[in-house]
């Protein structure tokens, strides 16, 4: 067998960017009033739950119904980003396993899941709600991976957040950040990934290439196991 790839959901599989600064602005004029939501701060946590969110960047709780509300209501603004059913496809075929490792709470994320014809792809998925540790904390990756008995060794996780980033970092997991994310890439360079994809040809080439310098190592002897 192959490796145990850990992908986040929004910004690395899904383009849900408009849809969720359309959340951030309705949610924030209905309970705060007047004034600008803090867009760039809310896409800096990208990767926790909501709720954490939220609190880091001190915004009202009272906020989070109606941003789910309007989450729900406004599926149809969610994108697939170009070629990742293509690149899923090839790495499940490689032998590779795949799981979703997600802030997105497990309601919603399970619906866009069906939604896009994406469930076939991934093995295990968790969501912020599923741990009582979102990222950063490494506790829903770790699960990530134990799902797909594998070991932190043989495993990457895909991310395009910060929290993604050193999420892996405390895991003792090897990290791609990938460039067409909701995050500037100079910020989650700051985070120190293993790698850097600006496309998905690009991934998919590291992914292998990782995959070859792991069967050179003692480590790469028991990969994911069937």
């Amino acid at each position: 067998m192959r490796m145990c790839l850990v992908f986040d959901f929004d910004g690395v599989i899904i383009n849900s960017h408009n849809l969720q600064m359309k959340a951030l602005e309705e949610s924030y004029r209905k309970v705060v009033g007047k004034g600008e939501p803090p867009y760039k701060e809310f896409f800096l946590n990208s990767g926790d739950s909501l709720n954490n969110i939220f609190k880091k960047i001190n915004l009202p709780l009272e906020m989070i119904p109606e941003y789910i509300k309007v989450s729900t209501e406004n599926t149809h603004m969610i994108l697939l980003h170009e070629g990742v059913k293509e690149l899923l496809s090839e790495l499940i075929d490689k032998g590779h396993k795949c799981a979703l490792c997600t802030g997105k709470d497990r309601e919603r994320t399970l619906y866009t899941l069906e939604l896009l014809n994406l469930n076939c792809f991934f093995k295990s998925v968790v969501c912020s709600d599923d741990v009582m540790f979102p990222k950063p904390h490494p506790e829903s990756l770790l699960k990530s991976i134990q799902n797909l008995n594998g070991d932190i060794y043989n495993s990457v996780m895909i991310g395009d957040g910060i929290n993604d980033i050193l999420c892996a970092k405390k895991a003792g997991v090897m990290s791609i950040a990938v460039t067409w994310g909701d995050t500037s890439i100079d910020e989650v360079i700051q985070a120190e990934p293993d790698a850097v994809s600006d496309t998905m040809q690009e991934l998919g080439e590291q992914i292998e290439q990782i995959y070859v310098d792991l069967r050179e190592t003692s480590h790469g002897k028991n990969l994911c196991r069937p």
